[in-house]
């Protein structure tokens, strides 16, 4: 009977006599509405909504019953049914609450659409925006990307400039190289050096091989130092003169090893007041201030 009153309307209707087939029949053909009684032997309609709910959340599971209770009703649409019809159920009233599930149905469906669609729109390498700063930010990162030596990126905490960063590396001439990231808030101050330049075996205690520095390792590619504000000055200086002559020396090593490595910094920090304070080097700064 249901079937038959729901035929025209357009829909592809599937029926089980018993609930576990009605769950495999929901497992196999995934539908967009779920019509069931409420007391059923095996099984009642309150479980098969359960069921349903923990497969996908998505479906309108529709409850009949002809014990209908308000303590019923309000459980299962807790447990998130979107109708609840009494027996003898009414096939104008079944006709008229189905089309406005599957109206609802059509309308969620475009509204994934075209928020697909505005995703796709507003999406730049990894980044989601479509203000027109951000759309400004897009641009800039596009053109620069091709050309920079050093960069620096200056925002809140949270604000995303390590996507930037790695936007600006895949849009690079080096975007095959590697892609490396040195959080300067999280280094010892004593292994600055090390890290950045590598070291020989035996040029300090537990130095037991020769190691390459970040800088080699990003050779060919890109060096992010995120929080650049919190470097220590005896570092900047060795920094600023890595990026003057693309020369690095391991710590313990008499002699320069060349690399090729775009750098980009960033910072929360404002690195003007850090300078006025003396806690940043100016000619640093303007290094990577370049753009």
């Amino acid at each position: 009977m249901l079937s038959s009153a729901l035929a025209h309307q357009g829909l592809d209707i599937f029926t089980a006599s018993d609930p576990n087939e009605g769950l495999d029949l929901v497992y196999a053909k995934h539908p967009q509405i779920v019509i069931t009684d409420l007391v059923m032997p095996n099984m009642s309609g309150l479980e098969v909504l359960e069921r349903v709910m923990e497969f996908d959340p998505g479906i309108d599971v529709v409850l009949m019953t002809a014990h209908y209770t308000t303590e019923s009703a309000v459980e299962a649409i807790k447990k998130g049914a979107s109708d609840y019809l009494n027996k003898p159920v009414s096939i104008a009233t079944l006709r008229e609450r189905v089309g406005k599930l599957v109206a609802d149905a059509l309308r969620r469906q475009r509204t994934f659409e075209i928020e697909d669609e505005m995703l796709a729109s507003s999406e730049f390498e990894g980044i989601v925006g479509h203000s027109p700063l951000m759309c400004d930010m897009f641009s800039r990162i596009r053109k620069v990307a091709p050309h920079f030596r050093t960069l620096l990126v200056i925002g809140e905490t949270g604000t995303g400039k390590e996507l930037v960063a790695r936007a600006l590396h895949r849009l690079s001439p080096v975007a095959n190289g590697n892609f490396v990231v040195l959080n300067c808030s999280a280094v010892v101050e004593t292994l600055f050096e090390s890290e950045l330049f590598g070291h020989t075996k035996g040029s300090f205690t537990g130095a037991t091989h020769d190691k390459p520095g970040l800088f080699e390792h990003a050779s060919g590619g890109t060096l992010f130092l995120d929080e650049i504000g919190d470097m220590p000055l005896a570092t900047q200086a060795k920094l600023l003169r890595v990026l003057q002559n693309q020369e690095i020396l391991r710590v313990g090593s008499l002699s320069t090893r060349k690399v090729d490595t775009r750098v980009i910094a960033a910072t929360n920090q404002d690195l003007r007041a850090a300078i006025i304070g003396k806690r940043f080097r100016e000619d640093l700064y303007y290094r990577l201030s370049m753009v």
